[in-house]
């Protein structure tokens, strides 16, 4: 091993080596039919893990999120474009390692020209509105007839049967009516949506489960599925302890920063910030007392299991509130850590960005412009899966549109380039 090497010279051999070894879904096609958040996110997830991911955008104006803020380019990042070159930020982050070609979906030829090319690939990926594939004559059934080993992943705010299938849908509605918002908050207040995208950024992970299965699955049979992901089901299946501990009659909505697995189990003012801390056992709750120098407390009846504790919580929480709020954020964190209380700072976005952890991880890599250009100050998200035999990334810029036309469509659909000057000609590509 060469102990010389810079850091720089060790990032490159890594990529190098991340570029020639198979990914775990290198040879797998999927036709990207999706447009927002949720549908993105799955294909680019499938993306970074090696399938070959042909993102489909109308002809001219491309993908919703090339024209919107906030806006990247060689200047760095706005909410205003800064120069011709800039592209949205949502479309170079959520299109890394994907193909892009175009494609007129309101034509019959264009609708024709899908229906061919899913004849030579593995899987479709699409969040339009329930029954719109079938519309155009690309419903799972008809393409099941093309090629009875595709598996299509329809992702949808409430499923493709039920009474509420036609019903649109937000991350906010998915929220709202998956229960989440009903939990979060605190009492005599309007509910509280949680800021993060949950519903738009959960979904596409279980479709991506829903996928891997499917394919799976068609290892055994030689057929494929279509995989039914409702955003609503995704965000009831995050509730299991909430309905269990609803049917014991052991749960106060909101549930404001407090759960009654454990006491204590909320968030602290500091100083200069707020500590989360969870006392799930009762090894946690004497590992909590020690480090308050409170051993005295260790034997009193009124605190030996959760049951009690949940009966003095008022006094359990005065406890540790009244001895967070004496010191430093941090150094509340520290002293909690050394006699391992489970417990963590709240951390601003800026802090959590600067996460020497999360950097460590490579969860923030630097993003480019199509053209490979890195682009002044900017990021992306990472893939959250460490493969230690093989670790990957993403490793490939967004592509500009229709940048794939003439291969793809020579490779699916045995078009030459004449043939595609006229389709180009015709508004079809």
């Amino acid at each position: 091993m060469n102990v010389d090497r810079t850091d720089k010279q060790l990032i490159f051999e890594v990529v190098d080596y991340m570029k020639t070894t198979p990914k775990p879904l290198e040879g797998v096609r999927v036709l990207d039919l999706t447009r927002y958040l949720a549908g993105p996110y799955c294909t680019m997830l499938l993306a970074g893990l090696g399938a070959e991911v042909i993102k489909i955008e109308p002809p001219e104006r491309g993908d919703i999120y090339r024209n919107r803020a906030p806006f990247a380019g060689p200047k760095g990042v706005s909410e205003h474009p800064q120069s011709p070159d800039d592209i949205g930020l949502g479309l170079i982050h959520r299109a890394r390692n994907k193909k892009s070609i175009t494609l007129n979906l309101h034509s019959e030829e264009g609708q024709s020209l899908l229906r061919s090319m899913c004849a030579n690939v593995d899987i479709v990926v699409e969040n339009y509105s329930p029954g719109i594939l079938a519309e155009i004559g690309c419903g799972y059934d008809r393409l099941k007839q093309i090629n009875e080993k595709i598996i299509v992943c329809s992702m949808s705010g409430f499923g493709q049967n039920g009474p509420m299938r036609d019903w649109r849908a937000y991350d906010p509605i998915g929220q709202a009516m998956g229960g989440i918002m009903a939990i979060t908050g605190f009492p005599d207040k309007t509910p509280i949506r949680c800021g993060a995208a949950i519903a738009d950024t959960v979904t596409p992970l279980v479709g991506v489960i829903g996928i891997l299965s499917a394919l799976l699955r068609r290892g055994i049979t030689g057929k494929g599925d279509w995989v039914d992901v409702a955003m609503l089901d995704v965000l009831a299946f995050l509730l299991p302890e909430v309905i269990e501990f609803y049917q014991g009659d052991m749960m106060k909505f909101p549930l404001e920063n407090r759960h009654p697995g454990g006491v204590p189990f909320n968030t602290f003012a500091a100083i200069d910030g707020h500590v989360s801390l969870a006392c799930i056992t009762d090894k946690d709750w004497h590992a909590l007392l020690q480090a308050m120098g409170r051993n005295d407390l260790i034997d009193d009846t009124r605190f030996t299991h959760v049951i009690e504790r949940r009966e003095n919580l008022e006094t359990v929480e005065t406890l540790v509130a009244d001895w967070v709020s004496t010191q430093k954020r941090d150094t509340v964190v520290e002293i909690l850590q050394r006699h391992k209380v489970v417990c963590g700072p709240v951390l601003s976005l800026d802090e959590v960005i600067g996460s020497a952890q999360l950097r460590a991880r490579n969860m923030f890599p630097e993003l480019e412009l199509p053209t490979g250009e890195v682009i002044p100050n900017a990021f992306g998200l990472g893939i959250p899966i460490r493969f230690t035999e093989n670790p990957l990334n993403f490793d490939q810029a967004a592509p500009t549109l229709g940048e794939h036309n003439a291969a793809v469509y020579r490779s699916l659909a045995g078009i030459d380039e004449t043939e595609l000057e006229g389709l180009r000609q015709r508004g079809v590509v």
